[in-house]
């Protein structure tokens, strides 16, 4: 009995912990039609608490339709659920992304913040074993590693998981016909203009006439084997992430001289766990992202490596960093005649005060811990305020003149954000950098009287 293949199935590989509240992720589609209804056949016996959540993407003009179809469905098995939904062409086409993985990338951080919300053990979702096949012979068209042809994993951080993966769709369509389910069908899975279709439709059913029948069967058996294989591998990667992993500013990063010791195949993988800590959509990332990391570790590139989400990978001295990228910044010079507050061109910046105050006026040293203070008697008004350019330099004692480049380089400070550095100026010579540098001979001395105070206000600096 199918049922009773699937209890143990779901046992044997512990999908399931008793008193776990479950989101079943409902399509209005036969398979997951079928899982909800097996849960609920399971329930008592797992002792789960079920819950549902439908995801309109507004692709077909009759999409409401499957929202009510499952929401007559979850009041006739008196289930709570959840309808989101999102306009997934809009998207796709903002973020240059087929429907499909749009799709896939919406419908997955839904799940994710439902889950973290009304706080859910589980998500169960209805892959079979078709869609295996189908996504390994994605995978190897596309290019793919080790970890693609693994295919879709049983299950993901403890928290997705797929109790119908080890059946075929036939089964499962002859189980909802025997037990009188009702679904609708979904006419875009039809459509060849989709890549999964043209391998659901044609590939798969030419390699099962022309090479093995039960060419489902010979694929699921080697991505369980891989996906053992990428089990072992996964947690060494893990184990080396946390060696290697600091964090720079709030932004994570990685040692370089740790990162070089390890294989490049744990490597690679502990890029994806860094990007799933940083929040990155992982479906976006390919091998080509990897591959320009890689480059970028050996200094045969020097970045930044750009990723999607709006991430950039940096190399700096002696790690990699990760952070979100900023828009790019014009150059810009503001003349500052006198005191007062100005406007400057950055968002993220916001206006700078300047003023000419005493030195026992100062105010406490939080409010000066950003602050630019220079001795007033050595400098007079009109000054320049602005972001770097081309050749610029700074004094050190003892050294001369030093590339502001390098200086940065040196200070650790990411390549992004060196742009909309404020950098103060008088007659040519740099007087200071906000946050980061005072030329030595404008700095304030005990016999400094008067100061000159320039300050970010309303910034994110």
């Amino acid at each position: 009995m199918l049922l009773r293949r699937i209890k143990r199935f779901i046992e044997e590989n512990k999908l399931f912990q008793p008193g776990d509240r479950v989101l079943v992720a409902v399509s209005a589609g036969l398979d997951s039609v079928a899982l909800l209804d097996i849960l609920l056949e399971l329930r008592d016996h797992f002792n789960l608490k079920l819950f549902v959540s439908h995801y309109d993407h507004r692709i077909r003009k009759n999409s409401l339709d499957d929202a009510l179809f499952v929401y007559r469905l979850c009041k006739e098995k008196r289930l709570p659920l959840f309808i989101t939904s999102a306009p997934v062409p809009m998207y796709a086409k903002r973020e240059r992304l087929s429907l499909e993985m749009a799709g896939r990338e919406l419908r997955y951080r839904a799940w994710y913040e439902l889950a973290k919300s009304y706080d859910f053990q589980k998500i169960a979702l209805a892959h079979h074993l078709d869609d295996l096949t189908e996504e390994i012979f994605m995978k190897i068209i596309r290019g793919t590693g080790r970890r693609g042809l693994a295919g879709i994993p049983l299950k993901r951080e403890d928290l997705i998981v797929r109790p119908l993966l080890f059946l075929t769709k036939e089964e499962i369509k002859k189980y909802a016909q025997e037990k009188g389910l009702t679904w609708r069908d979904d006419p875009t899975n039809e459509d060849l203009r989709f890549l999964r279709n043209k391998v659901r439709h044609v590939l798969i059913p030419f390699l099962a006439k022309e090479f093995n029948p039960k060419i489902k069967e010979a694929v699921r058996k080697t991505a369980v084997i891989i996906a053992e294989e990428e089990e072992l591998i996964e947690g060494l990667a893990r184990e080396a992430f946390y060696r290697v992993k600091t964090t720079i500013d709030g932004d994570l990063a990685l040692k370089l001289t740790e990162l070089k010791k390890l294989p490049p195949v744990i490597r690679r993988r502990l890029y994806f766990l860094a990007f799933h800590e940083m929040g990155l959509p992982l479906f976006r990332i390919t091998s080509r992202h990897i591959f320009q990391i890689e480059a970028l570790l050996t200094g045969k590139a020097i970045g930044p490596v750009c990723l999607p989400g709006k991430y950039c990978v940096y190399r700096g001295p002696g790690y990699i960093r990760i952070s979100q990228r900023l828009s790019t910044v014009e150059p810009f010079e503001l003349a500052i005649s006198s005191p007062g507050i100005y406007d400057l061109p950055f968002k993220n910046l916001g206006k700078v005060l300047v003023e000419k105050i005493s030195r026992e006026s100062l105010p406490d040293s939080a409010f000066l811990q950003r602050a630019i203070l220079l001795d007033a008697n050595k400098v007079a008004f009109p000054i320049i305020l602005r972001n770097r350019r081309p050749g610029d330099r700074i004094h050190i004692p003892g050294l001369g003149h030093k590339k502001l480049k390098k200086f940065l380089w040196e200070k650790r400070v990411p390549v992004y954000k060196r742009d909309s550095l404020l950098i103060v100026e008088k007659d040519g010579e740099i007087l200071a950098v906000y946050g980061l540098y005072i030329h030595p001979m404008f700095r304030p001395t005990e016999t400094t009287e008067d100061v000159l105070l320039i300050r970010l206000e309303n910034s994110n600096a």
